[in-house]
């Protein structure tokens, strides 16, 4: 009886750790633009964005409250969500000289 709790304890673990990755990755690509150069973005990864762009305390306060399922990081988000800005100024600016 112990064993089969101690493995199905071992498997949720292992199944936390994975997910955590999967979060981890899917802010850690590359950005993507469309022909508006506007992000191509996940439902997460878009809500992310946009509260990275609504300022700080919003990001935080976001992140916070969804802590224990986003797995990530203010300071990571924030970087990201300059990463994607910068992504798309470059872009317009691209589509400018055109």
């Amino acid at each position: 009886m112990r064993n089969s709790r101690s493995f199905r304890l071992a498997v949720a673990c292992v199944a936390c750790v994975f997910a955590a990755l999967a979060v981890e990755g899917a802010i850690a690509q590359g950005v993507a633009l469309d022909a508006a150069c506007a992000p191509v973005l996940t439902q997460q990864q878009q809500r992310l964005y946009e509260q990275a762009n609504a300022g700080t305390d919003a990001l935080r306060q976001f992140v916070f409250v969804r802590r224990a399922i986003l797995q990530v990081d203010v300071y990571e988000t924030a970087t990201w969500a300059e990463s994607v800005n910068a992504a798309r100024a470059v872009c317009k600016g691209v589509a400018a000289q055109r």
